[in-house]
């Protein structure tokens, strides 16, 4: 299928985006706020504060436009201090570079304020003495173009990312339903120690899709702070992060899964068929089939938040239930003679009832109508 090309998409090829219009019309408001504030004709530090402030977000222009402040603050101080002082000399700057950004990192002001304390207290050291009121005038520009930054951020389009979350956390659900679909197609047909390696690797990678969900979590409550525009997508953050939450006890219960095979198989390398009954790997595989089956339609109930994936999320999770209490039962008929086995059947199984109680208490949580399984 091909998709045709919107004219925005062309227009970011060229560079051209909404971040890029509004670091410029900050840029252009901070010079004409500044230089009607100050009465000053070139008031370049208000644009120079603007353009390295905006953000994607306004939290995180709020944030660099407070550090800049502080780091030009900061800067001045040491500035005058080291001029009257030790005055101008090469060893002076150094001690002055070392001191303020040792400062600075000390003080914990951040990528952008760090550098800010030492690259201000060289220019007032340098500049200030030659030029009347310099390092008080760069200091309230400076304060004028993070104010003019945190406000554009704030009013012009400010983004929500709790769609990416979403996103992301749809398709970790989906990666640990394709895991657990594996293990089970290999169970059905005879799973050896090599094969149930290869999953518990597999279900090892998951963690790459639980860091990235992370990511998109922390990027999305930092897209929501300070922001007037999007209020109601709070609610929906709390959903996600419960759904973090489920997801990555998930992952670790499906890790725990995959281990828990490999372990049992590789007691005996020459008999996997001794270590894991054919009838009970196959019972295995069918509950290990329902519930990726019920992770796929808590993927989609993420995404869609849709009454009818609720429905058949509890419908699979109450099958799995009643397959759970069967195989728990066979592998006792089975394994009567081997404890420890059993009990590692038994393992695999109290991870899948851990797994589905997560499950349905997360969508009842999105979809009021589910009904948690006793």
């Amino acid at each position: 299928m091909r998709w045709t090309k919107l004219p925005w998409d062309t227009l970011e090829e060229w560079g051209i985006s909404l971040q890029v219009a509004k670091t410029a019309l900050a840029a252009a408001f901070a010079w004409a706020l500044a230089g009607w504030l100050f009465h000053a004709p070139r008031p370049y530090f208000a644009p120079l504060a603007a353009i390295l402030s905006v953000q994607a977000t306004i939290a995180e222009s709020l944030s660099r436009g407070i550090q800049r402040i502080f780091g030009v603050m900061g800067g001045i101080m040491l500035a005058i201090l080291f001029t009257h002082w030790l005055g101008l000399h090469a060893w002076s700057l150094a001690v002055l570079v070392f001191i303020a950004m040792a400062l600075a990192t000390r003080l914990h002001l951040g990528a952008q304020g760090i550098p800010q304390v030492a690259v201000t207290a060289l220019m007032v050291w340098a500049v200030g003495s030659q030029v009347k009121g310099y390092a008080w005038y760069r200091a309230l520009e400076t304060a004028v173009g993070a104010v003019v930054a945190a406000g554009v951020s704030a009013l012009l389009w400010p983004p929500d990312f709790t769609p990416d979350a979403a996103e992301s956390l749809r398709l970790l659900a989906l990666g640990l339903a394709d895991v657990m679909h594996g293990i089970a197609e290999d169970l059905r047909s005879g799973m050896d120690p090599e094969e149930a390696n290869r999953h518990l690797k597999r279900a090892r990678a998951i963690d790459a899709g639980l860091f990235r969900a992370r990511r998109a979590m922390k990027r999305a409550e930092t897209s929501l702070r300070w922001n007037p525009w999007h209020r109601g997508a709070r609610g929906r953050l709390k959903e996600l992060r419960h759904a973090v939450g489920v997801l990555d006890h998930s992952v670790i219960q499906v890790r725990g899964i995959a281990r828990t095979l490999f372990v049992t198989l590789d007691r005996d390398v020459s008999q996997p068929s001794g270590a894991l009954p054919p009838l009970l790997g196959r019972g295995l595989a069918d509950v290990l089939t329902v519930m990726g089956e019920a992770l796929k339609s808590y993927a989609y109930l993420i995404q869609a938040q849709d009454q009818h994936a609720a429905i058949r999320l509890e419908e699979l999770l109450k099958e799995a239930h009643g397959m759970r209490h069967q195989l728990i039962q066979q592998a006792g008929r089975l394994l009567n003679e081997d404890g420890g086995r059993f009990l590692d059947i038994a393992a695999v199984l109290v991870d899948l009832d851990k797994m589905s109680q997560d499950l349905v208490v997360s969508a009842r949580l999105i979809i009021p109508i589910v009904r948690i399984i006793s």
